[in-house]
């Protein structure tokens, strides 16, 4: 076993389990820096001079701006930790139950490229040339090196296919690579210190706001007010310092000028459609068709690293359109790709005010449960769960740190109507969520409710009226109809406001405005 080397020890084990996610993707050899195979040669009093070495190196990062967090937990459990490792038999055992669970870590890295060239040979008879790129994307998702890929792929034969895609150029970052990575540290300190609930991608997150809500600048302004005046309340701790920080870069970034939070949108959108750029060529590698249930699945993705429901449709149709493939967004209704996919493009951040969903026929049946998908060894378990009974993903629960009640309240009892608003489409109400699209402008609708008809005109006496705005639509995929009013009819007006800050609702529904819900 080598002499402790502090400096070598950051870089090569505390940076990797840093990068990796934290503890919980290690083991104990590798926190003390014992190598496995040193289990049974080294002395107990050599293992426990190697503990206290790494013990006093982690004393000495509490306060390391990058590792402050992760230390913290290590110092924590550190008698559990190493207990194990101070005796020989203890420690034999441990290195035991350490290798296997290796063992089922590297043979999990090899799954995923092993299962697309199950499925590519099935269907080919070997692996088309134009295809093994894909291979190397899907094998890097699994941590393989590209001489592990190529040697993977040696064993099976290469049959000609149609000519692979042009390349992909990169398009560069308005927003410095520094800042943007000291962002994501900020963030990810933060999820760590809470450790719990949904995880915060971006700035718009920390706000309970996606990117389709980067241009409404009266929310973002209020609720980074709202996570400045809560972080003044607390005592002075990690979890204060990180607040401060990451509110110092939301007036920077979303409330300073507006080429900033367009800038920090691409360079998130980015980011995530380089995440999920492999997984769809995954998902469509074999049939050259995003399924619906991948397509769910990949949704929700994009959704949790904090893109709105607008930007996430858009990027998936996007991404399959770069591979020449169809979206079945809709069980049973394919798009196909109008044309060649052009150079990597990414998409602007929505503004909430104008979305553009790949909305389904409109319908008074629930939608069918999704069906399961291509790409199986991707697979987790969404923190937002579609079922057959909720298709709308629940919405995220509102952090502690925004303690306001955003919840759709009653409308004033007759606000008046105006003429000349935009219709509103209704798409669909599986699991009692009503989604539609909103009009240019329009940034708050009244829904009206009625169990016995559908709403006659807005202003139905017989009818409930409740207002949303777009912001908690978007927060809650949808306006979510209460358990108690269904079932029931329902029916969306635009709505808008006088100069005199009235609330106006349009004067008629639209032709497709009305909907049952069961």
């Amino acid at each position: 076993m080598r002499p402790f080397d502090s400096n070598d020890y950051r870089k090569r084990v505390l940076a990797a389990v840093d990068r990796r996610g934290g503890t919980s993707t290690s083991d104990s050899f590798e926190l003390y820096d014992i190598p496995l195979e040193d289990a049974e040669l080294i002395t107990d009093d050599q293992a426990v001079g190697r503990i206290e070495a790494v013990w006093a190196f982690w004393q000495k990062q509490r306060d390391h701006p990058k590792y402050r967090t992760l230390v913290a937990e290590l110092v924590k459990s550190h008698d559990t930790r190493s207990k194990p490792l101070r005796y020989t038999t203890s420690r034999i055992a441990e290195a035991r139950s350490v290798a296997a669970q290796r063992g089922q870590r590297d043979a999990g890295r090899y799954e995923l490229l092993d299962n697309a060239i199950e499925r590519l040979t099935e269907r080919y008879g070997g692996i088309p040339q134009s295809k093994r790129a894909g291979l190397f994307d899907i094998g890097a998702m699994g941590g393989l090196a590209p001489d592990e890929i190529e040697a993977r792929l040696r064993r099976h034969r290469t049959v000609d296919d149609e000519t692979p895609a042009a390349p992909r150029p990169a398009a560069p970052a308005p927003i410095s690579e520094q800042r943007l990575n000291q962002i994501a540290r900020l963030l990810g300190e933060f999820d760590q210190i809470r450790s719990g609930g949904e995880p915060t991608p971006t700035l718009l997150a920390l706000l309970r706001l996606t990117l389709d809500d980067a241009t409404d600048a009266d929310e973002i302004a209020e609720r980074v007010g709202m996570v400045a005046e809560r972080a003044r309340e607390m005592p002075a701790g990690p979890l204060r310092a990180v607040l401060d920080e990451l509110v110092v870069h939301c007036r920077a970034i979303l409330l300073g000028d507006i080429t900033r939070i367009i800038g920090y949108c691409k360079a998130v959108s980015e980011t995530v459609a380089d995440y999920l750029r492999p997984r769809v060529r995954a998902a469509v590698l074999v049939e050259d068709v995003l399924r619906h249930g991948d397509y769910e699945f990949l949704f929700e993705e994009a959704i949790d690293r904090g893109l709105g429901p607008a930007g996430a449709r858009t990027m998936l149709h996007n991404l399959a359109g770069e591979f020449g493939a169809a979206v079945e967004s809709v069980p049973g209704s394919i798009t196909r790709p109008a044309a060649a996919p052009a150079p990597r493009q990414q998409p602007a951040p929505v503004p909430r005010s104008t979305p553009t969903p790949q909305p389904a026929p409109v319908s008074q049946v629930s939608p069918a449960p999704p069906v399961s998908g291509r790409i199986d060894t991707t697979r987790r378990s969404p923190r937002r769960q579609r079922t057959a009974h909720s298709p709308v993903p629940e919405a995220a629960p509102v952090a502690p740190i925004l303690t306001r009640n955003t919840a759709p309240t009653p409308a004033p009892a007759g606000p008046p109507t105006a003429a000349g608003l935009p219709a509103v489409a209704v798409f669909g109400a599986g699991g009692g969520v009503l989604t539609f699209a909103w009009p240019p402008g329009v940034t708050e609708a009244m829904v009206y409710l009625r169990r016995d008809t559908p709403p006659t005109a807005p202003g139905d006496p017989a009818a409930t009226a409740l207002k949303i705005t777009n912001s908690r639509y978007h927060i809650d995929g949808g306006f979510v109809v209460p358990d108690n009013a269904r079932p029931c009819h329902a029916a969306v007006a635009s709505c808008r406001r006088a100069a005199n800050g009235t609330l106006e609702v349009a004067d008629a529904f639209g032709r497709r405005a009305r909907i049952e819900v069961r």
